[in-house]
């Protein structure tokens, strides 16, 4: 095999170098951008986090297209810059996938090649979703959006403690999704509503590794009361406030966070994918804490 194709792992440097390629067109590739940007930050703070790998190709034309994948315990992120894919295939199939992945929030641009990798690897998939990917402004976020708590509640970030029942309300969680939605709190805005006499959380939503507002709930004794467009509205404002544009995703059929985000100016700009491929020798049992 020539030296050119293997996987080469990617340091905090490299990180910021491939950031800076994605940085050019934004908002197009505002996932990859922000998902450079968020394990940068969390390298800093955590430099021996668990579970992280990032690689890139050898190929120098590889560094030049910004091509990376990042293997998050049992997620995996992509990009690459430029039409021709053929080395983002490649990566791809120079991993190893024995262990099962969840691609995550893949945009439309990188389907076909994963897919086609699925097959010549002869994968096995669990499950296949679809979703729209929304976009906001900064600008847009900070002049336009109004917060206002209702009386009897309160706003402010959730905190670690507050994960056990985020993980248990979720629809989605599974083994290590508690840990992931720890981690997410300690290292990005995220915003909780609570009740002002009995401190109990009643609304909550963090953010994403890429970016992406994620986890959005609101406890079934207090929904048809607004606090979904509240919290969306807190959140957004936090973190235009660091000068990040807001990205979410939305299933299609959600048809009432789709009347929210279009009411707040969200626009639709992409379409992304979750993508899960099943081990090859049965689930993988997280550690605790991990």
């Amino acid at each position: 095999m020539a030296e050119s194709a293997k996987l080469q792992s990617v340091d905090l440097q490299g990180l910021r170098n491939l950031q800076a390629l994605y940085r050019r067109d934004l908002p197009k590739h505002c996932q990859e951008f922000y998902i450079l940007k968020n394990f940068i930050a969390f390298l800093k703070i955590e430099p021996e986090m668990k579970h992280l790998n990032v690689y890139t190709l050898r190929d120098q034309r590889a560094k030049e297209l910004g091509l990376f994948l990042i293997v998050d315990r049992y997620q995996l992120f992509v990009g690459c810059l430029g039409e021709c894919l053929n080395l983002l295939e490649l990566a791809l199939n120079l991993l190893d996938w024995s262990k099962g992945l969840l691609c995550s929030t893949i945009p439309d641009r990188y389907m076909s090649t994963v897919f086609k990798v699925v097959q010549q690897k002869g994968l096995t998939v669990d499950y296949h979703h679809r979703s729209h990917l929304y976009h906001l402004p900064a600008k847009h976020a900070q002049q336009q959006l109004q917060v206002k708590c209702p009386t009897g509640f309160y706003l402010q970030s959730l905190t670690e403690r507050d994960a056990h029942l985020i993980n248990q309300e979720w629809s989605y969680n599974q083994e290590g999704s508690l840990y992931f939605i720890q981690r997410q709190i300690r290292l990005c805005p995220s915003m909780g509503l609570y009740d002002n006499e009995t401190h109990e959380l009643v609304a909550w939503c963090i953010r994403d590794q890429d970016g992406l507002l994620t986890v959005l709930q609101v406890k079934q004794t207090h929904q048809r009361r607004g606090f979904g467009s509240l919290i969306v509205q807190a959140l957004s404002q936090r973190i235009a406030e660091l000068g990040d544009d807001i990205i979410a995703e939305i299933y299609p059929g959600n048809l009432a966070s789709v009347r929210i985000f279009d009411k707040f100016g969200f626009r639709m700009i992409d379409h992304c994918h979750w993508l899960n491929i099943q081990p090859e020798n049965g689930d993988f049992t997280w550690p605790d804490g991990q």
